[in-house]
């Protein structure tokens, strides 16, 4: 015992000089600190799947660690000169995304398990660090038990399945480490559980099914098991109630080389330059579909802009899912406060509609484990089952109300086209039925339509189609670079499209049957979709901006109004005739900005927990 306190001393000490030197994987200072986190399979699956998010957070000054989970080396005959290669290349690209020196200090980083990993803090930007684990690469044949790795330890969980790591050439560590599945989750566990992470950003862990390579997964299986790991992880962690929130987002992966280019030219540019600074190290990683990703950025399941909606005493309601759990916000005068709904019984997509129908204000989503439909009015949560049951295809809810106030869902379904349920009288839900279509992306938008009629507009990966009772192919022709949004008001319909690889958005309004001419100009100039709303007596529309934050055109030309969207931020006008731009955190948390009159200046933005 009497050497015990000595020990106890260094060790803290050691911790002390940790966070004082800004290393990001000591526990923050100060609480609902933000701390961004991925876990990938491979050393540049970051920069091609989950950019410009990472830059930004890179950028941003908050704490960031990616974990590298295998070592990448393939069928390479030198595996471990190969490895250290794709290390130097990820250190060389985040270097460039912080507009710093290539200078690294590397370190043995302690495992759970008396495992170990390499450690790398940028030297410039200590809150920015590396970590890698150094597993096998599926390809590998040389891994114990051969090729698949990570899919064999994810399978297995009496730990009957156990591979060691690589030694990457020139590394941190001498030595390989044992995993098995169960391990891995572990050790993933106790990196969270000292870097306190609000954000974790993953791989894709259901891919779309209707991507027909890399059988039968539809992916690598890397970053679909890395991504399963890091979830597993990620449940591990959430069970203590002293962590904070954490909002964890899917990207997709290979499947995005066969849609739309959507990000603007800016931002594509920035994007190749900086995965150019990793190829120079990677040998392997050139070809025509590396300059296709580098163009795009998916998430597996997009928030979208319909999260919020407007209760019949005219307060608006905003809802998120973290978690098993909806999070919910109620408008309050000026102020915000929590008001969550029941839980639904199971995990739901990011992306949820909230419409007002016969049982008041209503919300609806998509589940993960049985993919079936689900919506919560004030008679709690209702099952409406899926057109297509257990299809991973089918995508997340739209929803619009008829004059009567019976509100109509509609969704992608699993043969591509759009399908859709709606409410009787009494607001039961009846049964799907199929509208038709071919080529339905994911993200759609429905309005209740000038006539009262709800309508839902769709993209494809060349046009952008619209029912209205039936299928209408009328729409003026443009290659959307992401979900359509729909504002009903005027008399008429105005529908936004993002335009594919060029930054810019399409505006058309259809009035008594015929469209307007359409108007093409500058757009936000972030990824994905806008948000679109009626206020003002003209459509305001708001998005994210290159660098991240947000700007709106409520002012007749695009105004920068700050913030710092997780993805994507939204808009709503409230009973009193307010501008609300609103957005989810990387805390987690809801912020608000509002415009109180026409031409005014916004808000400062405001937290809500």
């Amino acid at each position: 015992m009497a050497g015990a306190r000595p020990f106890a001393l260094l060790v803290a000490l050691a911790l002390a000089v940790l966070v004082a030197c800004g290393d990001p994987t000591a526990p923050p200072a100060a609480s609902g600190e933000v701390a961004h986190l991925q876990v990938i399979a491979h050393h540049d699956d970051d920069l091609l799947f989950m950019n410009p998010d990472v830059r930004d957070s890179v950028r941003s000054g908050h704490r960031l660690m990616t974990v590298f989970l295998t070592a990448g080396e393939a069928e390479e005959p030198d595996a471990n000169g190969y490895s250290a290669a794709r290390q130097a290349g990820a250190r060389a690209a985040y270097a460039r995304m912080a507009g710093v020196p290539d200078e690294w200090d590397g370190s043995t980083l302690a495992l759970a398990g008396g495992r170990t990993g390499e450690r790398y803090s940028l030297r410039s930007r200590p809150h920015v660090a590396l970590v890698f684990i150094n597993l096998p690469e599926d390809a590998d044949p040389r891994a114990d038990g051969g090729r698949g790795a990570l899919s064999r330890m994810w399978q297995d969980r009496g730990g009957w399945v156990a591979v060691d790591t690589l030694v990457p050439t020139g590394g941190q560590v001498s030595e390989p480490s044992r995993y098995t599945g169960n391990g891995l989750i572990k050790v993933l566990a106790k990196l969270m559980e000292g870097f306190r992470p609000t954000v974790l950003r993953v791989q894709d862990s259901d891919p779309d099914p209707d991507y027909p390579f890399w059988l039968p997964l539809h992916d690598h299986p890397d970053h679909v098991m890395g991504a399963r790991f890091a979830e597993a992880a990620a449940r591990v962690y959430r069970r203590s109630p002293d962590r904070p929130a954490l909002s964890v987002i899917g990207y997709r992966d290979y499947n995005t080389d066969s849609a739309p280019a959507n990000l603007s030219p800016e931002q594509q540019d920035d994007k190749v330059g900086t995965f150019g600074a990793y190829q120079k190290h990677d040998k392997l990683a050139h070809g025509p579909v590396y300059d296709r990703w580098p163009r795009r950025m998916y998430y597996r399941w997009d928030r979208g802009t319909s999260w919020v909606g407007r209760a019949r005493d005219g307060r608006l309601h905003a809802f998120a899912v973290r978690g098993r759990q909806v999070l919910g916000w109620r408008q309050d005068g000026d102020r915000w406060q929590r008001a969550d709904p029941d839980r639904p019984g199971g995990p739901l997509a990011a992306g949820l509609a909230v419409g007002t129908g016969v049982g008041g204000l209503t919300v609806c989503g998509r589940r993960l484990d049985d993919g079936d439909l689900t919506c919560h009015d004030e008679k709690g949560w209702v099952g409406l089952g899926s057109p297509d049951p257990g299809d991973a295809r089918v995508g997340v809810p739209a929803v619009a109300a008829h004059r009567d106030g019976r509100l109509v869902a509609f969704v992608r379904d699993g043969r591509g086209g759009v399908s859709r349920a709606e409410q009787d009288a009494t607001g039961r839900w009846g049964p799907w039925q199929r509208l038709g279509g071919e080529g339905v992306r994911d993200g759609l938008s429905a309005v209740p339509g000038p006539d009262g009629v709800p309508e839902v507009y769709a993209s494809t990966a060349t046009s952008v189609l619209r029912w209205a009772g039936s299928w209408d192919r009328s729409f003026p022709a443009v290659t959307p670079g992401g979900a359509p949004v729909a504002v009903e008001g005027g008399g008429g319909t105005t529908v936004v499209v993002p335009v594919a690889d060029t930054g810019e958005v399409l505006r058309t309004t259809r009035v008594a049957g015929t469209w307007s001419t359409p108007v093409r100009g500058p757009g936000p100039g972030g990824p994905g979709g806008p948000a679109a709303v009626s206020a003002h007596g003209k459509v305001v529309v708001v998005g994210r901006t290159g660098d991240g934050s947000v700007t709106t055109d409520a002012s007749g030309a695009w105004q920068a109004i700050g913030g710092t969207p997780l993805d994507y931020p939204t808009a709503a006008v409230d009973a009193s005739g307010r501008l609300t731009v609103l957005l989810i955190g990387p805390d987690g948390r809801l912020h608000t900005s509002t415009q109180p009159q026409e031409g005014g200046t916004f808000t400062p933005w405001t937290t809500t927990d």
